[in-house]
């Protein structure tokens, strides 16, 4: 992956940007897209020179936990919208920074990106959308991320249905702290997507001064699979807490059915205790005591009433 990538791009053409002059406010072609990967401030200020882009905005664009949101400019259009990343249960989040202008699209982004890179790579074959209008290149990287986060979802809602079976299965390798942090990250996609949506509906209520009636229903689409995924993500949390509360259950149940069980054994071998601390006593005289059978009455007295307790205990069904 490139530690820079920095493209201008038409439907006709792709260049990389030049980073020791100030970025175009038009180019060849009406309307033409900008991808930059942000360094720092001061290159950012050095780029925008012709843009007159608001200090904040640049702040927002290098502040990788920036709130998503939009927020509208004389001259420009600056939104925020965030991407997930999952890997070894581990959910990293990554946004996504676009200013919009009549004749452009900029989008900003800490790193390089796959879903921006792979448009980018292969822009002989996916110049085509450039060339219907820059809201479908907009739309086509919300889209990648949003199908991206869906697959995130369905991927955690599989290890919750394994942990499940592993609860159900009795598995000694149950890893609590495992679902606790799959949990924590349905609730970071939640809040990432429900912010998400508010853009996409922000964005909609300005789609007149910059996107074409054509689009409106691709990003209706992408607005609906954020739903779709708000709705998994509330219906996997809901199974992540009622398997907890299963094991919770199951553990309980479990711990008083070994107290049960240690219960009866006390229970069974109080009065053999008595037999033998009635016999064990230190006095000259007891019953018994130099009687040829003594020891095996004793004992014979302690197994008939151990066996006496343990149908006394079967009777009354508290095993």
């Amino acid at each position: 992956m490139p530690a820079l990538f920095n493209y201008i791009l038409t439907p006709s053409s792709k260049e990389e940007v030049l980073l020791d002059r100030p970025l175009p406010l038009s180019h060849r072609h009406p309307k033409h897209w900008i991808h930059i990967t942000a360094e720092n401030e001061e290159k950012l200020m050095f780029l925008f020179q012709k843009h007159d882009i608001h200090q904040l905005t640049i702040e927002d664009i290098l502040n990788p936990s920036s709130r998503i949101k939009l927020e509208i400019f004389p001259n420009y259009i600056f939104f925020v919208f965030r991407g997930f990343h999952f890997e070894r249960n581990q959910l990293t989040q990554k946004n996504f920074n676009f200013i919009l202008t009549p004749n452009q699209i900029i989008s900003l982004t800490l790193d390089y990106r796959d879903s921006i890179g792979d448009i980018i790579d292969q822009w002989k074959v996916n110049n085509k959308i450039l060339a219907r209008g820059y809201e479908f290149v907009v739309h086509k990287i919300l889209d990648i991320e949003t199908d991206h986060t869906l697959a995130i979802t369905q991927k955690i809602e599989e290890r919750i249905e394994h942990f499940e079976d592993q609860i159900f299965g009795n598995s000694k390798s149950l890893d609590i702290s495992n679902v606790y942090s799959l949990r924590a990250s349905l609730l970071s996609i939640k809040k990432g997507m429900l912010q998400n949506k508010e853009v996409l509906e922000d964005l909609e209520k300005i789609k007149n001064s910059f996107f074409s009636d054509e689009a409106d229903a691709f990003f209706r689409d992408v607005r609906d699979h954020s739903l779709r995924i708000l709705e998994l993500v509330d219906s996997n949390i809901e199974s992540i807490s009622s398997a907890l509360e299963a094991h919770i259950a199951i553990s309980t149940r479990k711990t008083n059915e070994i107290m049960k069980i240690l219960t009866i054994m006390t229970a069974i071998m109080l009065p053999m205790s008595l037999v033998a601390g009635i016999y064990g006593m230190n006095f000259r005289h007891i019953p018994t005591l130099e009687w040829e059978y003594g020891f095996l009455t004793a004992l014979g007295s302690m197994g008939f009433l151990g066996i006496l307790m343990l149908l006394y205990f079967r009777i009354k069904r508290w095993y």
